[in-house]
C-alpha cells in the first residue's frame, strides 16, 4: 500500500500535468522523486509581435500551502539563455529586460523575450535554449499559422446585469483554431481629493500628487475558440470579457489591447485540455486523456520531464477605448469604495505625525472665526492616495489624456 506521502506525490503529479500538459512519453499518473519536478515552458512564437517564453518548475502544493493554485505552485528557474532560429539561418537572441524573476499569485518564473516582429511567415521556426542546471532544450520546427483578420473590437452595455460586454468580430483567413490574449490599462482616481498634504514640517496647501492613478493587468484566462464546425469563416461580436459597471476600470478611461493568433490543431487540443481541466471541470478526478504530447524536448537527457506546448503564428492586434466622459455607464459604489472614517486633529506636529504613521492622511482644513485653520480633517490614506488601491503614478507613455 502506498504511503500518504507517495500518494500525495502521485496526485500532485496528476494535477501538474492537468495544468501544464505532459510530454508524450510520460503518462499523467506518475511518481515524482524528492526535488524532481517538471520544467514548464510556456509561450508562443508570435510573428509580428514580441515573443515571451516563460520558464518555471511545477512543485507539489504541500510545500506552499498558501498558493492560490488548486494543486501546484510554480517556482522560478534562473538564467535561461536561448534563441529562436528560422530555417533560413535567422537567429533572434532572447533577452530578459529586468534580469529579475517575475511573480504572480501562482508563484515565480523566469522569462526570455525575443523581437520577432520582423520575421517572415513563409518558413518554420524553433526555440533553442538552456537553463542553468545544464539541460539543453529544443522545440520541434513550427509552421507559422496565418494571421486572422480582426474586423472590430467593440463594447456594449448590458442593462439587465449592469455589465459592459466586450466583443470580437473577425475573419478566420483560412485557419480554424484560435487563441487570444489581452491586457488592460485604466485610469482612475481616489474617492476624495485632498486640498492639503502632510510632509516634513507639517501641513501645506495643495493636494499632492495622488488623486489620479493608472493600473495595468494581463489576462490570465485561457481564451481559445474554433470554427471547425461552422459554415461561415467569421465571428460577429464574440463576447469574451464582461466588466461590472461599478468596476473602477470604467471610472474614467479604459483601454484593452488584444492579440489574436491562429493555432495548429495540436496546440489547440493542448489548450482545450488545459481549459477543460482548470476552468470547466475543476476537478482532479475529471476525465482526461491518458497522454498529451509536448513539442519541447531535452537534447542531453532523454527522460527529462518538460511540460508545455509552443505554437508559431502571425499576430493580429486590435485596441479599444472606453471613455466614461462620453458614455457615462460607470456606476459609483454608494459611499465610495472604502468606508469613510474621519476625525479632526489639532495643529500639533506630533499629533499629525502619529496619525500619518497609523495610515491616515489630511483631507482639508477646519476654520474657526479667524483666517487661520484650527485643525485638519484626516481620513484613511486609501481614500485619498490612489496608489493604495493597487495602481501607480506610472502613466503609460501613449495615454491619450493629460492627467498627471
Amino acid at each position: 500500500m502506498a504511503t500518504k506521502t507517495n500518494l500525495f506525490r502521485r496526485l500532485a503529479a496528476i494535477a501538474a500535468l492537468l495544468l501544464c500538459a505532459a510530454a508524450c512519453k510520460y503518462p499523467y499518473d506518475i511518481t515524482l522523486e524528492d526535488g524532481e519536478y517538471p520544467l514548464v515552458v510556456d509561450g508562443d512564437i508570435l510573428i509580428g509581435a514580441v515573443t515571451t517564453i516563460r520558464f518555471s518548475y511545477a512543485q507539489p502544493l504541500n510545500q506552499y500551502p498558501y498558493s492560490s493554485s488548486s494543486f501546484i505552485y510554480i517556482s522560478q528557474t534562473t538564467n535561461p539563455v536561448g534563441y529562436i532560429e528560422g530555417e533560413d539561418g535567422t537567429r533572434i537572441e532572447g533577452t530578459d529586460p529586468t534580469g529579475q524573476p517575475y511573480s504572480s499569485t501562482l508563484g515565480m518564473w523566469s522569462q526570455l523575450q525575443f523581437d520577432t516582429r520582423g520575421l517572415r511567415t513563409d518558413q518554420r521556426y524553433r526555440l533553442v535554449c538552456s537553463i542553468d542546471d545544464g539541460h539543453k532544450l529544443e522545440s520541434d520546427w513550427l509552421e507559422v499559422c496565418p494571421a486572422p483578420v480582426i474586423d472590430d473590437l467593440s463594447y456594449w452595455k448590458n442593462d439587465q446585469f449592469d455589465e459592459l460586454h466586450i466583443g470580437l468580430s473577425m475573419h478566420c483567413n483560412g485557419a480554424h483554431h484560435f487563441r487570444w490574449t489581452y491586457n488592460e490599462d485604466w485610469e482612475y482616481h481616489s474617492d476624495l481629493s485632498a486640498s492639503v498634504v502632510f510632509g516634513p514640517g507639517g501641513i501645506r496647501v495643495g493636494g499632492g500628487d495622488y488623486y489620479y492613478c493608472w493600473s495595468h493587468t494581463d489576462a490570465a484566462d485561457i481564451q481559445i475558440f474554433s470554427t471547425e464546425n461552422q459554415i461561415e469563416d467569421r465571428f460577429e461580436e464574440l463576447s469574451f470579457r464582461r466588466i461590472d459597471l461599478s468596476d473602477r476600470r470604467l471610472q474614467m478611461l479604459y483601454r484593452m489591447t488584444l492579440q489574436l493568433s491562429a493555432l495548429s490543431p495540436d496546440a489547440y487540443n493542448y489548450w482545450r485540455t488545459i481549459r477543460q481541466n482548470t476552468q470547466e471541470q475543476g476537478s482532479l478526478f475529471a476525465p482526461t486523456p491518458s497522454e498529451m504530447a509536448s513539442n519541447v524536448h531535452c537534447t542531453n537527457e532523454r527522460d527529462y520531464l518538460i511540460l508545455g506546448y509552443l505554437n508559431a503564428g502571425a499576430v493580429a492586434t486590435a485596441q479599444m477605448y472606453y471613455d466614461n466622459d462620453v458614455e457615462q455607464f460607470y456606476i459609483p459604489p454608494r459611499g465610495g469604495y472604502y468606508k469613510r472614517e474621519d476625525f479632526e486633529i489639532d495643529l500639533k506636529y506630533e499629533s499629525m505625525l502619529a496619525a500619518y504613521n497609523s495610515g491616515w492622511l489630511p483631507w482639508h482644513a477646519v476654520y474657526g472665526m479667524g483666517v487661520e485653520p484650527t485643525g485638519y480633517i484626516w481620513v484613511r490614506d486609501v481614500c485619498i492616495d490612489c496608489t493604495k488601491s493597487g495602481g501607480s503614478k506610472n502613466k503609460p507613455a501613449d495615454w491619450p489624456n493629460d492627467h498627471k
